[in-house]
C-alpha cells in the first residue's frame, strides 16, 4: 500500500549521485551538476544537487542548484548601479566582492540540517521537507547516509495514493 511505503524504497542511492569536495570552487560544483543533467528535446533531466565530501571523503553536505543560484545572484549584485547608488549599497556590494571567492563549503547545506531515517514513511519525509523548506533529504540508516530522497520521489508516491 502506498501510504505504508518507506523512504528506503524510493530513495536514490549515493552511488548514483555526483560529488564534489567541500574546498572546491563553485565552478567545479557547477560542472558536476551539469554533468549529472541530460536533455531530451527541450526538457532537462537529472539531479538538482551534488554530494559534498570532506578531505576524508566523508559526506558532509549537499549543494543544491538553488544554493548555487543564490550565490550567483549575490555575485551579480556587485554590478547593480542602483545598489551602489544608495548609502548602504556600497557597503553591501563591497561585502559581496570580498566573498566572491566562495567555495562549496560556504554555501552547501550541512547534513545535520535535515535528514530522514530509511525506515520512516514517505509521509514523514514529506512533512520534514515542508518543515525545513528543502527539496531533498539525506537518508540515514544506522547513523550512516545511504541515499537521498527527493521531492519528485515523494510526489510519485503521493500520485499513487491519489489514483487509488
Amino acid at each position: 500500500m502506498p501510504s505504508d511505503r518507506r523512504v528506503r524504497e524510493i530513495m536514490v542511492s549515493l552511488r548514483d549521485y555526483s560529488a564534489v569536495q567541500a574546498e572546491a570552487p563553485l565552478a567545479e560544483a557547477i560542472r558536476a551538476l551539469r554533468e549529472s543533467l541530460h536533455q531530451e528535446g527541450r526538457v532537462w533531466y537529472g539531479f538538482h544537487s551534488v554530494l559534498v565530501l570532506d578531505h576524508r571523503q566523508q559526506l558532509v553536505g549537499l549543494l543544491t542548484l538553488r544554493s548555487l543560484l543564490r550565490a550567483i545572484e549575490l555575485a551579480e549584485l556587485r554590478h547593480d548601479s542602483q545598489l551602489k547608488g544608495s548609502s548602504w549599497g556600497w557597503y553591501y556590494a563591497n561585502r559581496v566582492q570580498k566573498n566572491s571567492g566562495l567555495r562549496v563549503k560556504d554555501i552547501m547545506r550541512p547534513l545535520t540540517l535535515a535528514t530522514v531515517e530509511s525506515e520512516e514513511t514517505v509521509f514523514q519525509a514529506a512533512v520534514k521537507m515542508v518543515a525545513h523548506r528543502v527539496n531533498s533529504l539525506p537518508v540515514l540508516e544506522k547513523g550512516r547516509v545511504t541515499g537521498i530522497v527527493r521531492t519528485i520521489d515523494v510526489f510519485q508516491v503521493i500520485g499513487e495514493l491519489l489514483s487509488d
